[in-house]
């Protein structure tokens, strides 16, 4: 998984290039591991290593939207960066980027079934913690 970014925005820059070097890390893969050990006991961490270190790309755009409450959204593949509202801490962003690229590269599954998420909540719940982990490693 590699974030392509496009802005000239400073911080979703950073934060960008923080998370691309935060996913190959092997003190963040570890914490990951760690985190399905004890969410998911059959779950298969190798493949889900690979899928995180596949070749596949998301793109990150940054926009203006006055009415939007919420940071960052994503459609379809791509990840949008609200401008007016990155008052939040490198962690916090950071955390948010790393969920919503998870929630991209569910979108046909991919996740759920390697690591047998059953319903939205525990989904939700995992890929939470998932971008929780990076908040240690800033």
């Amino acid at each position: 998984m590699k974030l392509i970014c496009d802005s000239k925005n400073l911080k979703t820059y950073r934060i960008v290039s923080r998370a691309n070097h935060l996913v190959v890390s092997p003190f963040f893969k570890s914490e990951v591991n760690r985190l399905i050990s004890s969410k998911k006991k059959d779950a298969n961490i190798i493949e889900f290593e690979q899928l995180l270190e596949s070749e596949c790309e998301i793109p990150v755009k940054t926009h203006i939207n006055l009415f939007s409450k919420s940071s960052m959204t994503s459609k379809m593949n791509i990840i949008y960066v609200n401008k007016l509202k990155l008052k939040s801490s490198h962690r916090d962003l950071l955390a948010e980027l790393l969920t919503r690229s998870l929630e991209i590269m569910d979108i046909e599954g991919k996740v759920s079934k390697l690591l047998h998420l059953q319903d939205a909540d525990e989904r939700s719940t995992f890929f939470n913690e998932f971008g929780a982990i990076s908040k240690s490693y800033i």
